[in-house]
């Protein structure tokens, strides 16, 4: 064949699979263009570093007044989540956008137990100690990851971080069988200590009202308790993963990137 072929039957071979995607309003997706942009906010701007510290200062004053207002004998607690709210998991986050999903990562990502504390963390949990509240860290990290989760904080120093005060999956006392929910969980603190502040980076670490997206994605449920954010309930940001997505996602299982990518797409305003 003519070497001057070659340039025309390049582009033909670039053109139709081109047509063929944008004919069926598809672009081919990857686990790393949804989460390039994302990782990539969370471990390098400064945005997200005042805003872990914002939270933290406020579940601060929260806690110190609370304190100070207590007039029962009951003891008083603080429930936190760990994954994106104590912990930072993000260079698990960096591993899939390099290496594509892996199903054992996550496993062994937290066998490892070296993720690090998110700023304001570690220093609020120490004023919790100091003022006697204790912390309780409900996850829904799996009952197998129990050991090396507490190896995690405690290597840190992480008060309270011993097998009476963590909460995994499969703690499901007080509840009805939903692992993914933490309402059982929460319930079980309640029936010993007063809970005086939730803190986590998921609307459904604070309560059941949030867990039902299905009116508005959950906006709705947010503007009518919205005198708890700031004052009981303290959101800390992860554009990374979360219950966000379900919705965005029609509740569907199994989507491929491309499908994922093309529904985000299709609810952009």
């Amino acid at each position: 064949m003519k070497a001057y072929y070659y340039p025309f039957l390049l582009a033909v071979i670039l053109i139709i699979p081109f047509n063929r995607a944008a004919s069926q309003n598809e672009v081919p997706s990857k686990p790393q263009d949804r989460l390039l942009a994302a990782v990539s906010w969370y471990q390098n701007s400064a945005e997200m570093t005042a805003l872990y510290y914002q939270g933290f200062n406020i579940a601060h004053q929260r806690l110190g007044k609370a304190v100070k207002d207590n007039k029962k004998r009951k003891p008083l607690a603080v429930v936190v989540d760990i994954d994106e709210t104590m912990l930072d998991n993000s260079p698990y986050e960096s591993v899939l956008i390099n290496q594509g999903d892996d199903r054992n990562g996550w496993k062994n990502w937290t066998d490892n137990a070296a993720a690090f504390p998110l700023p304001g963390a570690l220093e609020f949990a120490m004023y919790a100690k100091s003022k006697k509240v204790e912390i309780f860290y409900i996850t829904n990290r799996d009952d197998e990851e129990r050991k090396p989760t507490l190896r995690n904080l405690q290597s840190f120093g992480f008060p309270y971080a011993d097998e009476s005060h963590l909460l995994t999956r499969g703690d499901t006392a007080y509840s009805n069988g939903n692992t993914s929910s933490k309402e059982g969980r929460r319930t079980k603190v309640v029936s010993t200590h007063k809970i005086i502040l939730l803190i986590g980076d998921n609307l459904n670490d604070f309560a059941t009202v949030f867990e039902d997206r299905n009116v508005n994605n959950g906006k709705e449920a947010v503007a009518l308790n919205r005198e708890q954010f700031g004052k009981t309930f303290i959101i800390l940001p992860n554009p990374m993963y979360g219950a966000w997505e379900k919705p965005v996602y029609d509740y569907r299982n199994g989507l491929s990137e491309t499908e994922k990518a093309g529904l985000m797409r299709s609810k952009l305003k």
